[in-house]
């Protein structure tokens, strides 16, 4: 999936995947509670600006205001959940959440993210 200009808003079932994650997401260096609440300030301004090319994932890129989607990236945080079939994870770059993806764990295809109730956070 590739989107033009400014890009699009998320999806209702897109958005409550993000803030799942953002609120709920394990990494190995556990984000503060800090770091939670302002990248949950960034969701509203979050535009899809693009999707993986696999065919086989609803994975999806963002592009916060004010930034381009060749700005180069310092540092990176990635935030891990799970669903039936596939993992969930949430990458932050430079303190910007930056992309949502999906990886099928088999050879299954998805259309679309996993309900919330889906998930499983591990930890």
């Amino acid at each position: 999936m590739s989107t033009s200009g400014r890009g699009r808003p998320l999806t209702e079932r897109e958005r409550a995947v993000l803030v799942a994650m953002v609120e709920r997401g394990v990494d190995d260096d556990p984000p503060s509670d800090e770091d939670r609440r302002r990248w949950l300030t960034q969701v509203p301004e979050v535009r899809v600006v693009g999707g993986c090319g696999c065919g086989t994932c609803p994975s999806i890129r963002f592009r916060p205001t004010g930034t381009s989607e060749t700005d180069p990236w310092e540092s990176q945080v990635v935030l891990e959940a799970g669903a039936d079939g596939a993992l969930l994870l949430l990458f932050v770059h430079d303190d910007r959440l930056s992309e949502l993806e999906l990886a099928p764990v088999d050879d299954r295809t998805f259309d679309e993210l996993p309900d919330v109730e889906q998930m499983t956070f591990y930890r």
